[in-house]
């Protein structure tokens, strides 16, 4: 019996390997940083690891204080490891989702069986959203992770409470987790799972108990203080309230209560992300809140689905949080997702997973035919390459149905996580370069930086792009915050030029809004380069690099 468990453990951790290193690691390095966030988390990573000062997040030599410095030592240890590269920065995350699935595996493992562990901790690998996130350096799959191992380890600590050989070492790692939480993305990292534990030991009757325990809460605390201290110590020490201000104030309460940063969603926002995000699983999602909406009388009170609701308040609580927060993006809500990747894990280990899986397979042709209408103009994709992602997301719906109809449901549900892996290696083939063509400005920016006189800088013109911040770090002039400064009109050039003695400025600049630079009496404007934008908007939205001097 001992042997037939540890062969089948040898094969869901076989099989959660191949999982990973396909999802996760394959291509990882294939696309240029993207978006607002990548590339200024990869050059702050860039500059802790070429100036040894691991503590004091930097752009251009700038002092920015937006984000904590776990996601920033992650990339810089990739640095160190592999060189600078944007595979070497988005490793250490990568290796962080797996860690989860990994962790998810044992804890399901343990409460329940290996093979929920091993549906559970596949559902996670390859729900969209995660994926999404575990490809990138940002900071939300690192709270993430660091969440499910405060609460997994909160949650093992309350089941190996009843055994009188049992330590308190649960507790202790919980501790540890919710430092590193808090130095993944700040004080949402305390926040949310501590409301989640408190208020399941609220409802459970548990939470006289724990307060009767002085020593085990105060070395907590303890714990927690100390992995915390190891960043917010130096960074007080050295900064001060200009610290606390720009990463408190403005990064944690103005974020929260107002628009300041200019994300508003409406309210529902998050429950829509949650059932986008957990694609391909969404229809086992909307079984279980179906079923489980029907009996929360049951859940709320029955000592055996204590788990259970552990679960829903680790969904719930951070999504109700958000929900109230003027600012919202889809990433906040991504600490939810070991949650429900246990809960689908428990619904596909099922005997009989009813109508979901014919409903997932309806629901991937329906997403294929959508992706191969819309993609290629939403993502720079050619409709040939479009259309071929969309044909291999409807084979996979295919065989899943064939699976299901000629063998049984659970069969077609562990074939699942594979075909997701083979559409992941396909868009790494087939959707990247055109979104890199699209989404990034490496090869313009790097063409600025080599184009560049001596003395010469770049600014903007009416709005701004990221990329440049690791690409041609150096070459933009940037305002007390390192942003890179942007001119708002053509007529503020001369005087920006003489006031900063420039005898010229480099410029880049949406080819639409280029025509009053092109066009002005006061400038002589030579166009240098062109990036050309395979998406609906171009040629009004190629970004376009200029010289620009008055007359």
């Amino acid at each position: 019996m001992k042997t037939r468990i540890q062969q089948g453990t040898v094969f869901h951790l076989l099989g959660l390997s191949i999982l990973c290193l396909v999802i996760l690691f394959y291509g990882l390095g294939r696309l240029p940083f993207v978006g607002p966030d990548e590339p200024r988390y990869a050059e702050v990573a860039r500059e802790m690891y070429e100036t040894g000062d691991w503590i004091t997040p930097r752009i251009d030599g700038i002092p920015w204080f937006e984000k904590p410095a776990l996601l920033y030592w992650l990339a810089a240890a990739g640095y160190s490891a592999l060189g600078v590269s944007e595979f070497a920065a988005r490793v250490g995350v990568a290796l962080t989702a797996a860690a989860g699935a990994l962790l998810l595996y044992f804890f399901a493992r343990r409460t329940s069986s290996g093979l929920n562990g091993y549906l559970s901790a596949a559902t996670l690998s390859t729900m969209a959203l995660w994926v999404g996130f575990s490809r990138g350096v940002t900071s939300d799959l690192p709270l993430a992770v660091t969440m499910e191992l405060a609460l997994v380890g909160f949650f093992w600590w309350q089941l190996e409470r009843g055994d009188s050989r049992a330590t308190n070492l649960g507790w202790y790692v919980c501790c540890l987790a919710l430092g590193l939480s808090v130095l993944a993305k700040g004080l949402v990292g305390i926040v949310l799972p501590g409301a989640i534990i408190g208020l399941y030991l609220i409802l459970t009757r548990q939470l006289l108990g724990l307060l009767r325990k002085p020593r085990l809460l105060f070395l907590g605390a303890f714990i927690f203080l100390l992995s915390a201290a190891t960043w917010y110590g130096p960074m007080f020490a050295r900064h001060g309230w200009e610290f606390f201000h720009e990463f408190f104030i403005a990064h944690h309460f103005e974020r929260y209560l107002t628009d300041k940063y200019r994300h508003p969603q409406p309210f529902f926002f998050f429950f829509l992300v949650v059932l986008a995000g957990s694609l391909p699983w969404t229809a086992y999602l909307v079984a279980i809140a179906t079923e489980d909406g029907r009996r929360w009388r049951a859940i709320l009170v029955d000592p055996a689905n204590r788990l259970r609701l552990f679960l829903w308040l680790w969904i719930l609580i951070p999504i109700i949080f958000f929900s109230f927060s003027a600012s919202k993006l889809p990433g906040y809500i991504l600490p939810v997702f070991p949650a429900l990747a246990l809960l689908i894990g428990q619904e596909v280990d099922k005997e009989n997973p009813r109508w979901t899986t014919w409903a997932t397979a309806i629901i991937l042709i329906l997403a294929g035919l959508a992706f191969g209408w819309r993609g290629g103009d939403d993502l720079g994709v050619s409709h040939r390459e479009a259309w071929a992602i969309a044909a291999l997301v409807i084979l996979v719906a295919a065989i899943l149905l064939a699976l299901s109809y000629w063998r049984d449901a659970r069969v077609a549900t562990i074939f699942l996580p594979f075909g997701v892996a083979v559409v992941v290696v396909a868009a790494t083939h087939l959707v990247y370069p055109g979104l890199a063509d699209s989404e990034s400005i490496r090869d313009l920016a790097e063409f600025a930086r080599n184009e560049a006189k001596p003395g010469e800088r770049l600014v903007f013109f009416l709005n701004t792009n990221q990329g440049v911040n690791f690409y041609a770090t150096s070459l933009p002039l940037r305002d007390e915050r390192a942003e890179p400064v942007t001119l708002k009109h053509e007529n503020e050039f001369p005087a920006f030029l003489a006031e900063r003695r420039l005898d010229s400025v480099l410029v880049l600049s949406y080819e639409r809004w280029s025509g009053g630079l092109l066009g002005s009496d006061r400038l002589r404007t030579d166009l240098l380069a062109r990036h050309a934008r395979r998406i609906s908007c171009s040629p009004g939205c190629d970004w376009v690099l200029l010289r620009v001097r008055s007359r």
